[in-house]
């Protein structure tokens, strides 16, 4: 009965993936439906969840990069770190550049709040067009 399912649940992943295949290839989707027998919402969903999967598989591949990264960071960090705890520049300054990394990979780094006076952008804008008038008017 399991290799049943399994085999049910292969076939299915394989249509899935050749639907996405076909779209792809630019297919629309009433090809993809008449090329795989199934209605037009079947290929759809067809092409959706294997498009779902896939990203899913890319996030994950995401993710353990960002692991591996953040491994090979703490193995620098510990490389340099006698030479930090001894004072020397060129260690703090690597350690500084490691620390600023592993913020940016963790997303522990606050965005940088932008204040625009909407008043005084507007003014800019209409002195420019202003003067922009005057030039051509000569």
């Amino acid at each position: 009965m399991a290799s049943q399912v399994s085999a049910r649940r292969l076939q299915a992943l394989q249509r899935q993936l050749q639907a996405l295949e076909l779209r792809r290839q630019g297919r629309r989707y009433d090809e993809i439906a008449e090329m795989l027998g199934v209605s037009l919402s079947s290929a759809w969903r067809l092409v959706h969840r294997a498009y779902q999967r896939s990203l899913k598989l890319a996030d994950d591949e995401a993710e353990m990069q960002r692991q591996l990264d953040l491994q090979r960071l703490d193995a620098a960090l510990a490389a340099i770190w006698p030479a930090v705890k001894a004072g020397e520049l060129a260690a703090i300054d690597r350690l500084i550049s490691i620390l600023s990394r592993r913020a940016r990979l963790l997303g522990l780094d606050r965005p940088e709040e932008q204040k625009v006076d909407i008043g005084n952008a507007l003014a800019d804008i209409l002195a420019r067009l202003a003067d922009r008038s005057d030039t051509t008017d000569h």
